[in-house]
């Protein structure tokens, strides 16, 4: 599933928006936001799943 969704984007022009605590899924994604309580509190261009894993332990996630 995460294959397509990275085909539509890249290939279909589609933009995809993914809410998911797991950082393997999200490591597939082109930028990552983070949010805490509601509010935008980080964001990462070119995301890898252990940077993704270390943003979310700062962040108590």
């Amino acid at each position: 599933m995460l294959g397509f969704l990275v085909h539509a984007v890249h290939e279909m022009g589609q933009t995809i928006v993914m809410v998911t605590h797991d950082p393997i899924a999200a490591s597939r994604a082109d930028r990552v936001v983070f949010l805490a309580d509601g509010y935008v509190v980080g964001d990462m261009s070119d995301p890898t799943s252990d940077r993704i894993l270390d943003t979310m332990k700062s962040l108590g996630g």
